[in-house]
């Protein structure tokens, strides 16, 4: 599975191509059991909704990079993270732009199906992160280890690196939620994004495909744990495959015991889903074969990767494309992403310069 890893991280991580393609010290401090169900931070009363007919943008990343000092090394390695990922200052950035030019999040079944109510003056995207699964070819890396959630019930980031065992907010999930509960009017009705999942080095860090581990069904407990406090906070789950595999070179019955394999781990965890993320953005031709095996499977959600946004209705399924966000989107994309943020106001062009 490793090799599958180092596919998916130095060769294209979801794809950037930009173009749709046919002992843990923790445990003392962080609850493994059912979190709180009451909120950690305050709100104020929700915005004023009007209707919203046109495009939806989707923008996707990857887990956050908090220490580009151990991600942007020399090597194919280090140029992977500087293709594929952003950093949590660069995010940050990225927010507050998107807030002061008027985006608000929204959920994704909405704007597939056409009933988007959004803050009046405001326009509606779809946010997703891919790969939410800290694969351990990531670990020493300057990236997070798994999600967990704190002594309020809230979900945060756990960091082991040389600095010690801690965590932190320093990862999307629990940024944007403190930036939607310091600006409501950032999320229409609750949404917050997409976490898309694959299966293989189990999910949110948690090694539940370990089925022989001694500790399996704690990590079970603490991954039901995180998915659904997670739920219950405006997140959504999807599928990214089992394996992280090409749709477009996978046969239908590889396709199919891939995605029936991610259904048995990954459904009595995080519990149903109906949104299917491509991994590497290889999309099949709408109707094909393979675009039906997943519709009836359970997926009538479908994602792709693409410049512009764009949602396609065919034979019961929703294909939305979603924009990648990440250094080769910085590099090459600036023009197309001038409505949403200012790369050069964002990019952190020191810390990828340092390698």
């Amino acid at each position: 599975m490793a090799s599958l890893l180092a596919v998916a991280l130095l060769a294209g991580a979801c794809s950037s191509s930009g173009e749709s393609k046919a002992g843990d010290p923790s445990n003392a401090t962080v609850s493994a059991g059912e979190p709180s169900t009451e909120p950690s931070t305050t709100t104020t009363a929700a915005p004023v909704l009007v209707a919203w007919t046109g495009p939806v943008e989707h923008l996707f990343f990857h887990t956050l990079v908090m220490r580009p000092d151990l991600a942007f090394t020399k090597g194919s390695e280090g140029q992977g993270f500087l293709d594929y990922f952003v950093t949590v200052g660069e995010f940050r950035k990225i927010l507050d732009q998107l807030y002061a030019n008027g985006w608000t999040l929204v959920d994704i079944h909405k704007a597939a199906r056409g009933q988007l109510m959004v803050p009046a003056g405001r326009k509606p995207f779809v946010m997703s992160e891919d790969d939410v699964n800290f694969y351990d070819n990531t670990h020493g890396h300057g990236l997070g280890w798994r999600l967990v959630l704190d002594p309020a019930g809230d979900v945060k980031v756990e960091v082991r690196d040389d600095q010690g065992t801690r965590v932190t907010d320093d990862d999307l999930v629990p940024i944007v939620d403190q930036f939607v509960a310091a600006h409501p009017d950032f999320s229409a009705e609750g949404a917050k994004g997409v976490i898309a999942l694959t299966g293989y080095e189990g999910l949110f860090g948690e090694r539940v495909n370990q089925v022989d581990a001694p500790d399996h069904q704690a990590a079970v407990d603490r991954a039901t744990a995180i998915a659904n406090r997670l739920k219950a906070t405006g997140w959504t789950l999807a599928s990214h495959s089992y394996g992280h595999i090409d749709l477009n070179k996978a046969s239908i019955g590889y396709v199919r015991a891939d995605a029936e394999k991610w259904l048995a781990e990954a459904t009595p965890i995080i519990g149903p889903t109906d949104i299917y993320i491509y991994a590497y953005g290889a999309a099949p031709k709408p109707g094909s074969p393979k675009v039906d095996l997943l519709r009836d499977l359970g997926f009538t959600i479908q994602c792709d990767i693409d410049k512009v946004p764009r949602l396609v209705h065919v034979d019961g399924v929703d294909i939305m494309s979603r924009r990648h966000i990440d250094g080769i989107a910085f590099a090459q994309q600036g023009a197309n992403l001038v409505g949403l943020f200012d790369v050069n106001a964002v990019v952190d062009t020191a810390a990828r310069a340092a390698r």
